[in-house]
């Protein structure tokens, strides 16, 4: 299984960052990469919560159905999807400090009976890509929370 793991600390208090992290209508206005979401369950955001997301990735838009698979209000959540035959797991923790939050993501692959030796290379030429939309992702959500909790 290859992980990829980002963090940063936020400038607003751990509610109001859940808050606004779970508020995934917002999401194309709040994620660069993020070109429409489409909710599929109307309640609020919480265990088995899905959407689909289309993302421009490299260039190409690209549609994924999210489902909530691990919910913890202020602490945690984490999102998955399936691509050619591989679950992709999303883990958002959240940690208060204070006034601030510091968020961590971790980006997990899980090959369901892929060969490793196949996944191997996937993995290497996907991990700094993964880095770096996680880490744009997370610059991008980090200054919509602090300009909408100023």
């Amino acid at each position: 299984m290859a992980t990829v793991k980002v963090s940063a600390d936020i400038a607003a208090p751990v509610e109001r960052v859940f808050e606004l992290f779970t508020d995934i209508e917002n999401g194309p206005a709040r994620v660069g990469g993020i070109r429409a979401i489409k909710v599929l369950t109307p309640h609020e955001f919480s265990l088995g919560t899905r959407w689909l997301e289309t993302r421009d990735i490299v260039g190409v838009e690209d549609d994924a159905e999210m489902e909530v698979t691990a919910f913890e209000k202020n602490h945690g959540y984490t999102i998955t999807h399936r691509k050619a035959g591989v679950r992709i797991d999303t883990e958002f923790t959240f940690e208060a400090r204070g006034a601030a939050t510091k968020v961590s993501i971790e980006f997990a692959l899980n090959p369901h009976g892929l060969p490793p030796a196949l996944l191997s290379p996937l993995e290497w030429a996907m991990s700094s890509k993964v880095r770096s939309a996680l880490t744009s992702d997370l610059a991008d959500l980090k200054a919509s929370v602090e300009k909408l909790a100023a």
